[in-house]
């Protein structure tokens, strides 16, 4: 194996003429966004999106309902020397509450400064605070638009290096057989060579439409050799939203399980020492829950028409199996599972009660009917 002070010199050998790049941030700004409303309110150029493709036509693949896109002017921001963000910033909304950035930086020189710029924008502090800046404005703008606002703390970005064109003109049979080790340290964000086996790994998964385009996905980090790539991008963009909701809302149901897992034990209690008291507000807060994480499921999942086997349905198949959607929709649906079966152990709880109630009140009228019978007068 070469030693890192080679590698690293043959990667500085490849030069980028053109090329950016593209980095996301998602958030999850609320409940849901009247998208009508926001396109309405916003003053930014606005417009409603569709996954456009020239060479990729899809009947069926496309967002429902379509997000609404604003471009907004914002102050340039330097990433790391040399490498400086455009003075515009575009903002998706989707329905479902969750607002993705996209910020660009035009790349040009040797490979491994592309390289050093993706460990720098890995996990950015100033950059995130950028972007969060930028959603927060627009959270003021189109305000009532959204339903239960909140900007939540947890953030996911995503990094997409698109490369239009190499000097010297690498073709991309032999990208990845002469260079495999500069593209698996780009996506995984790190400087200094990885190991065969990580180097495998990265380059295992990758997508092509013809003989001249690819596109390898990571899990923080994906890497497009084409001149055409909105289509792409826009797949990418939106698997790393559904991470953001998933990942968000797993988080809440975690949260939420804890604290209904105490109702549960309180009423149980409660049943025992104060048979009168109701059990109806955990009852509401439970089904409450239970709505607004099925809404925000449903939405997400169902956001994105996926028919027919096509190459933006086989690439949104690759990237929501490497930020792992499968495993949170698992996760959720078992934790949704579980909330019902809190749900359902309360109500049961609460049928009791109202029974036994009900059961003291024909005690006592029993009582009364006997205790009235031994008044005189009473009788007749």
């Amino acid at each position: 194996m070469e030693s890192p002070d080679n590698l690293q010199s043959r990667w500085d050998q490849i030069a980028i003429l053109r090329g950016w790049a593209h980095v996301y941030y998602a958030f999850d700004v609320g409940l849901a966004i009247n998208l009508d409303e926001a396109d309405r309110r916003a003053t930014a150029q606005k417009g409603r999106t569709q996954i456009q493709s020239r060479k990729r036509v899809a009947k069926y693949f496309e967002f429902v309902p379509a997000p609404v896109r604003l471009t907004q002017t914002c102050a340039e921001f330097e990433a790391v020397p040399g490498f400086k963000t455009l003075n515009t910033a575009d903002a998706l909304l989707f329905d479902f509450g969750a607002i993705s950035v996209h910020f660009k930086i035009p790349i040009e020189g040797n490979f491994l400064d592309a390289i050093r710029l993706s460990a720098a924008l890995y996990d950015h502090p100033g950059l995130r605070g950028h972007a969060r800046n930028a959603v927060e404005q627009l959270v003021r703008e189109i305000g009532p638009a959204i339903s239960k606002p909140r900007i939540a703390d947890h953030v996911e970005d995503y990094n997409i290096f698109q490369i239009e064109e190499f000097r010297p003109e690498i073709p991309v049979s032999r990208l990845l057989d002469e260079y495999p080790d500069a593209i698996s340290s780009l996506l995984r964000a790190d400087t200094h060579p990885l190991s065969r086996e990580e180097v495998q790994d990265v380059v295992s998964h990758r997508i092509s439409y013809g003989q001249t385009d690819l596109t390898l996905v990571d899990w923080n980090c994906a890497l497009i050799f084409d001149t055409e790539a909105d289509d792409i991008r826009a797949v990418l963009e939106f698997t790393n939203v559904a991470l953001l909701e998933f990942s968000y809302l797993d988080g809440q149901m975690d949260a939420a399980l804890d604290e209904f897992y105490e109702y549960f034990a309180k009423t149980r209690t409660a049943l025992s020492r104060a048979r009168f008291r109701s059990f109806r507000p955990e009852l509401k807060k439970i089904s409450q829950f239970q709505i607004d994480s099925a809404i925000l499921f449903e939405g997400v999942t169902n956001a994105l028409k996926l028919f027919g086997d096509v190459f933006l349905a086989r690439l949104y198949r690759l990237s929501a199996k490497r930020l792992g959607l499968a495993d949170w929709d698992a996760s959720i649906n078992r934790k949704l599972r579980t909330v019902e079966s809190i749900y359902e152990k309360i109500s049961d709880l609460e049928s009791t009660r109202r029974m036994e109630i009900l059961e003291w009140i024909i005690i006592a009228l029993i009582a009364v009917s006997i205790g009235i019978s031994f008044i005189p007068g009473t009788m007749h």
